[in-house]
Protein backbone atom coordinates (compact mmCIF):
# COMPACT_ATOMS: atom_id res chain seq x y z
CA UNK A 1 0.00 0.00 0.00
CA UNK A 2 2.71 2.43 0.54
CA UNK A 3 5.37 1.14 -1.62
CA UNK A 4 4.99 4.77 -3.19
CA UNK A 5 6.48 6.26 -0.43
CA UNK A 6 9.93 4.19 0.22
CA UNK A 7 12.20 7.20 0.12
CA UNK A 8 14.65 7.01 -2.58
CA UNK A 9 16.94 9.70 -1.45
CA UNK A 10 17.02 11.91 1.84
CA UNK A 11 18.26 15.43 2.01
CA UNK A 12 18.62 17.29 5.77
CA UNK A 13 18.63 20.98 5.42
CA UNK A 14 18.50 23.85 7.50
CA UNK A 15 15.82 26.62 6.29
CA UNK A 16 14.89 29.22 8.88
CA UNK A 17 14.80 30.03 12.49
CA UNK A 18 14.33 27.66 15.26
CA UNK A 19 16.51 25.51 17.74
CA UNK A 20 19.98 27.40 18.29
CA UNK A 21 18.93 29.82 15.61
CA UNK A 22 17.99 27.19 12.68
CA UNK A 23 14.96 24.95 12.28
CA UNK A 24 15.64 21.95 10.39
CA UNK A 25 13.87 21.12 7.48
CA UNK A 26 13.59 16.96 6.36
CA UNK A 27 13.22 16.29 2.16
CA UNK A 28 12.43 12.64 1.23
CA UNK A 29 11.91 12.23 -2.28
CA UNK A 30 9.48 9.16 -3.13
CA UNK A 31 8.72 7.21 -6.37
CA UNK A 32 4.71 9.07 -6.42
CA UNK A 33 2.79 11.24 -3.72
CA UNK A 34 -0.85 9.44 -2.73
CA UNK A 35 -3.77 11.58 -3.98
CA UNK A 36 -4.55 12.76 -0.52
CA UNK A 37 -1.06 14.75 0.10
CA UNK A 38 -1.45 18.43 0.22
CA UNK A 39 0.97 20.14 2.31
CA UNK A 40 4.79 19.28 3.99
CA UNK A 41 3.49 17.66 7.57
CA UNK A 42 4.77 19.64 10.57
CA UNK A 43 6.66 17.42 13.09
CA UNK A 44 7.31 18.13 16.79
CA UNK A 45 10.51 16.13 17.86
CA UNK A 46 11.99 16.08 21.35
CA UNK A 47 15.75 14.39 21.65
CA UNK A 48 17.28 11.82 24.13
CA UNK A 49 20.67 13.62 25.87
CA UNK A 50 22.29 11.39 22.90
CA UNK A 51 20.63 13.83 20.39
CA UNK A 52 18.28 11.37 18.90
CA UNK A 53 14.81 11.53 18.43
CA UNK A 54 12.95 10.01 21.14
CA UNK A 55 9.55 11.40 20.35
CA UNK A 56 7.63 12.69 17.08
CA UNK A 57 4.32 14.12 16.72
CA UNK A 58 2.26 15.12 13.95
CA UNK A 59 1.79 19.34 14.35
CA UNK A 60 0.44 19.69 10.86
CA UNK A 61 -0.83 16.61 8.79
CA UNK A 62 -0.28 16.70 5.59
CA UNK A 63 -3.69 15.45 4.45
CA UNK A 64 -2.49 11.71 3.84
CA UNK A 65 -2.19 9.47 7.43
CA UNK A 66 0.26 7.49 5.41
CA UNK A 67 2.39 10.62 5.09
CA UNK A 68 2.49 11.53 8.51
CA UNK A 69 3.30 8.21 9.48
CA UNK A 70 6.14 8.03 7.05
CA UNK A 71 7.26 12.09 8.37
CA UNK A 72 7.55 10.74 11.98
CA UNK A 73 9.43 7.39 10.41
CA UNK A 74 12.17 9.36 8.65
CA UNK A 75 12.35 11.96 11.06
CA UNK A 76 13.53 9.44 14.06
CA UNK A 77 15.56 7.93 11.42
CA UNK A 78 17.66 10.92 9.92
CA UNK A 79 17.74 13.62 12.52
CA UNK A 80 20.46 13.28 15.34
CA UNK A 81 21.38 17.04 16.56
CA UNK A 82 24.75 17.80 18.38
CA UNK A 83 24.62 17.00 22.30
CA UNK A 84 25.94 19.78 24.49
CA UNK A 85 27.05 19.34 27.99
CA UNK A 86 25.46 15.94 28.05
CA UNK A 87 21.96 17.38 27.97
CA UNK A 88 19.13 16.55 25.87
CA UNK A 89 19.26 19.55 22.75
CA UNK A 90 15.86 21.82 22.67
CA UNK A 91 12.67 20.34 20.92
CA UNK A 92 12.00 21.75 17.32
CA UNK A 93 9.28 21.50 15.08
CA UNK A 94 10.26 20.32 11.26
CA UNK A 95 8.46 20.73 7.93
CA UNK A 96 8.60 17.19 6.21
CA UNK A 97 8.92 17.74 2.44
CA UNK A 98 7.71 14.98 -0.07
CA UNK A 99 8.60 15.59 -3.53
CA UNK A 100 8.43 12.99 -6.62
CA UNK A 101 11.94 11.70 -7.28
CA UNK A 102 13.57 13.34 -10.63
CA UNK A 103 13.33 10.46 -13.32
CA UNK A 104 16.56 8.65 -13.89
CA UNK A 105 18.81 10.52 -16.68
CA UNK A 106 18.84 8.63 -19.95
Amino acid sequence: MFATLLPLALLLTQNAAGAGGKAMGLTVEVQKLPAGYKQAPVVHLEFADTGTVATCAVEQSSGSAGIDKVACQQAQAQVKLPVKKKKAPEPISMAVTFAPAAPPAQ
